[in-house]
């Protein structure tokens, strides 16, 4: 995944859906999607680990909107491989229902809200988007 411009900006200059890298990190080959749920005073920033996918699953990762982060100048684009018809997405899984298309992840394990669900067309948070499941991918890459 390449990086439009390297320099480090804050989290929330950087749009929603799109890749970025954290400044200054080890691993430079760890890619991120950054999320954002509308809160009821301010946005809530996440990002979601994609590159390499953790063998635990997906997880939001809050992330202050000061954080200096690295742009990867676009949304990633997804490689989904042969879809399943069936209606339980697993944590990791990208799905489709009738509103749109949605990467399941863990939210915040010590709160009641166990899953979220980022739309991978616009990189927002949204909640309850297992019901009308037509297709799960659960082998998806990151092209």
């Amino acid at each position: 995944m390449n990086t439009a411009d390297p320099t480090p900006i804050m989290a929330h200059q950087i749009p929603r859906g799109h890749c970025v890298r954290r400044a200054g990190s080890q691993q430079a080959e760890t890619v991120f999607v950054k999320a954002e749920r509308q809160g009821t005073e301010y946005i809530h920033h996440y990002l979601i680990q994609v590159i390499p996918r953790l063998p635990e699953g997906l997880a939001m990762i809050y992330v202050d909107p000061e954080e200096m982060l690295i742009d990867c100048g676009n949304p990633p684009t997804f490689d989904y491989a042969d879809g399943e018809t069936r209606n339980d997405p697993a944590i990791g899984d990208i799905f489709e229902n009738p509103k749109g298309t949605y990467l399941k992840v863990i939210e915040d394990p010590k709160s009641q809200k166990m899953f979220a669900f980022i739309d991978t067309t616009s990189g927002e948070v949204k909640r309850r988007q297992e019901r009308g499941v037509i297709t799960v991918y659960p082998a998806w890459r990151i092209r």
